[in-house]
């Protein structure tokens, strides 16, 4: 879906201190409510990939061991249409809702995340990348195969130089001389599927002419294997997801005619945005299943390892990091409902809430696997327990899908835009404040609906285990304007460059768009259950309630001008002390002794490995 700033978004909204709450309460029925029939196509899924579990076609510790997915697997994964998931059925494919892919590939992902990583990049990625931008003809062409499972698709935004920032990948495209097509020379790397797929959705720099100047804007293109100048460099060994592949692509004059443009030359970053976030909210939901196994296993294992004359279920530390888990899964399961009510939604901007989401429930996923490795000490470390492959998948969560800092700055940078477009326009109206009435008694009418409550509070009925809650959300959010507010006028246009403060701001966001999402949701349960019904989650509610806000509160402490600016300045001064020594120097508190310097690296794989192997270049 095309977004503009125009399309209502609730958290964007947050940072102007405004509760859209009609975006997010009531909280979205179950997909069992909302369609039945699709709801049952799910469950037809998710029990073909259960009854592959059963057999032992799929087999999680055998990908990681030979690093690699059976070519029989991918094949029933066609047959049973899970490479289907999100082309229409126009084009052979399942058409399913966002809702539906979600909860589908978080079922898949939470069995192996390998194969999570596979249907992400097939379906979420590069099948979606031309069900968004695609033309008829494109779709026509190559969607069907996609959906038979026929080839896979892949997504080959990620560079070397430039990671997945899609504004400033430096890949580029000329035009054809004979006018009938581009020229792409580059290399994208850390492409999944990218050795086998038929279809690769990429991106490259292409020229156009700006008021009689010639600028470069990224333009998406359809290409293939078999097309002169494409090659695979080899594919790469990690550290989790092992049975996924990643492939280094290189295109060295690749001829790619213009029937093979995805979308409009020069509108590229569009088509990877929303290809994004689908992704992002898939992403999401696959670790927040995830975590919900890791509980459960967490939980059979402390009630099973007997210590100190009892379970360590029974020791109170156990007990609170089993709450913590419990509570924030909940939290984060309440935000994949709700992100992907509006992402199936037509009118509602989710770009921000996907980013939210992703950066929460990858946080999440990381820390709930690292405290199963702990709990389980040894055993936690080695083979054959899976609990150490549980922590190595797990990690390329936080950097999937935009890494969490870019995904930090890309939440504070645009929840701060409104705001700021706002001063900026008061404040020259202020100059000549008669001739600019309507403007400034408007704004000034609007702080006062504001102050008595029309924007600021909840308009819901809430029940009373959450009314608590509830009131500390509209004193935060009231809190995030004025941050807000204080952040711009303070730095101005140096705002860009100030990312710590831009990150404690989308902390507090993040924080906020939880709590609303899980009181929501809760509200939603009790009104269907009723109070005595939902004790769980009003409990999960409250303490995931309560440790949010005290998160919150820290952010804001630290956004205190005379609190937030020295910290930050002292960070600045060391950062830049360690930058002009290379890295630590005081002295060693025991004794200085010399060790060998590690080897040398580069940004580039080959060269990487030859300085690995000693190698001369």
């Amino acid at each position: 879906m095309t977004t503009t700033a125009a399309t209502p978004s609730f958290l964007r909204d947050l940072f102007a201190g405004d509760i859209n709450e009609s975006l997010l309460f009531p909280y979205p029925v179950t997909l069992d409510v909302r369609d039945p029939e699709e709801a049952r196509t799910v469950h037809r899924l998710v029990d073909a990939v259960n009854g592959m579990v059963a057999s032992g076609l799929i087999d999680p510790r055998r990908f990681d061991e030979q690093e690699g997915i059976d070519e029989e697997v991918i094949r029933a994964f066609a047959a049973e249409g899970l490479l289907a998931l999100t082309i229409p059925t126009a084009y052979g494919g399942l058409g399913l809702s966002a809702s539906a892919y979600a909860r589908v590939f978080g079922a898949v992902a939470s069995i192996d995340a390998s194969l999570g990583v596979l249907i992400g990049v097939h379906c979420g990625l590069g099948s979606k990348a031309l069900v968004i931008a695609g033309n008829e003809s494109q779709k026509a062409r190559y969607l069907p195969a996609l959906a038979r499972g026929e080839t896979l698709a892949a997504y080959a935004l990620t560079e070397p130089e430039t990671g997945s920032d899609a504004q400033h990948i430096v890949t580029r495209a000329e035009r054809h001389p004979d006018g009938t097509g581009w020229v792409l020379n580059g290399r994208k790397h850390w492409i999944g599927n990218g050795q086998r797929a038929g279809v690769v959705a990429t991106f490259a720099q292409t020229p156009l002419e700006r008021n009689g100047e010639t600028v470069r804007r990224p333009t998406a293109f359809i290409v293939r294997p078999d097309m002169p100048g494409f090659r695979v460099d080899g594919t790469i060994r990690k550290l989790g997801i092992r049975g996924s592949t990643q492939a280094e692509l290189v295109f060295e004059d690749l001829f790619v005619p213009d029937d093979h443009v995805l979308g409009e030359v020069g509108k590229g970053f569009r088509v990877a945005v929303n290809a994004l976030n689908a992704g992002r909210l898939s992403l999401a939901s696959g670790c927040t299943a995830a975590c919900k196994k890791l509980l459960g296993e967490f939980t059979r294992y402390a009630e099973a390892r007997t210590q100190f004359g009892g379970p360590l279920a029974s020791f109170e530390i156990t007990q609170r990091k089993m709450a913590t888990m419990a509570s924030e899964t909940y939290a984060a399961d309440a935000m994949v409902g709700a992100l992907a009510a509006a992402l199936d939604s037509t009118t509602v901007d989710a770009s921000l809430e996907a980013a939210c989401v992703k950066v929460f429930a990858s946080e999440l996923v990381w820390r709930s696997s690292d405290e199963l490795v702990q709990l389980a000490g040894g055993r936690g470390f080695v083979k054959p327990w899976p609990y150490e492959r549980y922590l190595r998948d797990a990690r390329i969560n936080r950097i999937f899908e935009g890494a969490n800092e870019i995904l930090r700055l890309f939440v504070g940078l645009n929840g701060i835009q409104g705001p700021a477009e706002e001063l900026k326009e008061l404040a020259g109206a202020l100059k000549n404040p008669i001739q600019n009435w309507v403007l400034v008694s408007g704004y000034a009418a609007d702080k006062v609906a504001s102050a008595f409550g029309r924007r600021d509070r909840f308009q819901a009925t809430l029940h009373a285990s959450l009314r608590t809650h509830a009131t500390y959300v509209e004193r935060h959010v009231a809190e995030l304007a004025k941050a807000t507010q204080q952040a711009i006028t303070t730095h101005r246009k140096e705002i860009l460059q100030r990312q710590l403060v831009v990150e404690r701001l989308a902390d507090m966001a993040i924080e906020l768009y939880a709590r609303c999402a899980t009181i929501s949701r809760t509200q939603q349960l009790i009104e269907e259950r009723g109070v005595d019904a939902c004790a769980r989650e009003i409990a999960l509610t409250e303490l995931f309630c309560l440790q949010s806000g005290r998160r919150f509160s820290a952010h804001r402490d630290e956004l205190d001008g005379k609190t937030g600016e020295g910290i930050d300045d002292l960070r600045r001064r060391i950062a830049a002390r360690v930058r002009d020594e290379r890295g630590y120097a005081s002295n060693d508190a025991l004794m200085d002794v010399a060790v060998p310097p590690l080897p040398a690296w580069s940004l580039t794989r080959d060269a990487q490995q030859r300085a690995v192997e000693h190698l001369p270049d």
